[in-house]
């Protein structure tokens, strides 16, 4: 097995979740957002957030700490918070791999990319047919757009907040060519991304890939005789979890085992809509978030926990959804399709910290 100096992905702080097609019938028309449907789940969740590995979340400034430059966190009237927005971009990625959720504005990509991706996900959502994350959260079409019925809101700490100064390493780019040679040039590491040349040659397919270099890859594609294959994603991708890699970069960090409260408010869920909510937010208690920056290095794990669930009154409301039980929804999510249960599994598997990511420090991270 050929290795040279090349990255393998099995050295990568990263793994991927395969992409679910999207089929017609996983488009529906948006709901409206200028009434409260009778027959749809409207309330909010009051959220507790653990941080499990040091957080920072960046301010975009610098402050002056015992003598030297530090990268700022966040900070509401001096105190540090967590944004809403942190939080709402890391739980859409992860409700769209734990379900048929079409790729955000995959209209935009190079033909080379639309290429890769599966046919029913190519097609832009749209008023009349979103799929279930858009429907969620919201999506840009052209000059139209839907701002979704999730609103997350800024977690503030439950005690007094407290914070330290930890050294983070350097992060590559991620687009940055690996390895740099002239045949290289311009297609970063997207071996890693998608590959089907174990159609054509005797690689020892996908088993394999995890074992490929990126030189052995480049040696296999410059040998083909006739047309490669049509690439496919590999999947989307997410950071593991591991021991946090000390570096020489200076950020003020919130250290683990802080607490901060806050809530996500949404507005005429379904159930199965609410459900991957739930799931997303890792309210079953086996997912960990990571937000901010230093995830690559393994920084910024959180776990999210339910204090109380508040729905609103039961004369706007059905009585049977407050019986709805947000941790047994996030716990049941996926059980009525056999692929989007195979991809529940294997998010879990990654972001429970259960499949703990290499040692970190491999060239061309």
């Amino acid at each position: 097995m050929a290795k040279g100096n090349g990255t393998l992905l099995r050295n990568k702080p990263y793994t991927f979740v395969p992409i679910l097609p999207v089929r017609p019938e996983d488009r529906r028309e948006i709901v409206p957002h200028n009434r409260i449907d009778l027959h749809r789940l409207t309330g909010r969740l009051v959220l507790e957030l653990e941080v499990i590995t040091p957080l920072h979340i960046g301010s975009g400034s610098y402050r002056l700490n015992e003598g030297q430059i530090v990268s700022a966190l966040m900070r509401r009237d001096q105190v540090p918070v967590i944004p809403g927005s942190s939080l709402k971009g890391v739980v859409r990625s992860l409700a769209e791999a734990a379900s048929r959720s079409c790729l955000f504005q995959a209209d935009k990509f190079n033909q080379k990319i639309q290429a890769a991706i599966p046919q029913g996900n190519r097609q832009p959502c749209s008023e009349k047919a979103a799929c279930i994350t858009c429907r969620l959260f919201g999506f840009v079409q052209k000059k139209k757009g839907y701002r979704g019925r999730v609103v997350f809101g800024e977690f503030t700490p439950c005690e007094e907040s407290k914070w330290v100064v930890a050294k983070l390493p350097p992060l590559e780019q991620p687009f940055k060519d690996y390895p740099r040679t002239q045949e290289n040039r311009g297609c970063g590491n997207e071996r890693l991304y998608y590959c089907q040349l174990y159609r054509v040659i005797g690689c020892g397919g996908p088993v394999h890939c995890l074992d490929c270099t990126k030189e052995e890859w480049l040696r296999w594609r410059s040998g083909l005789k006739g047309r490669p294959p049509a690439p496919a994603f590999r999947g989307r991708k997410f950071y593991l979890q591991g021991e946090p890699r000390q570096g020489n970069q200076p950020h003020e960090v919130i250290p683990p085992g802080s607490r901060f409260q806050g809530e996500v408010t949404f507005h005429n869920l379904d159930r199965e809509e609410l459900a991957l909510l739930c799931f997303a937010l890792g309210l079953d208690g086996d997912i960990r978030l990571g937000i901010g920056y230093g995830k690559p290095a393994y920084f910024g794990a959180v776990r999210l926990s339910l204090r109380e669930a508040r729905w609103y009154t039961r004369e706007y409301l059905p009585a049977k959804a407050m019986e709805l039980d947000p941790v047994e929804l996030a716990r049941n999510y996926g059980s009525n399709d056999l692929d989007v249960a195979r991809n529940v599994a294997l998010l879990r598997e990654i972001l429970s910290g259960k499949r703990r990511g290499p040692a970190w420090g491999t060239e061309g991270y």
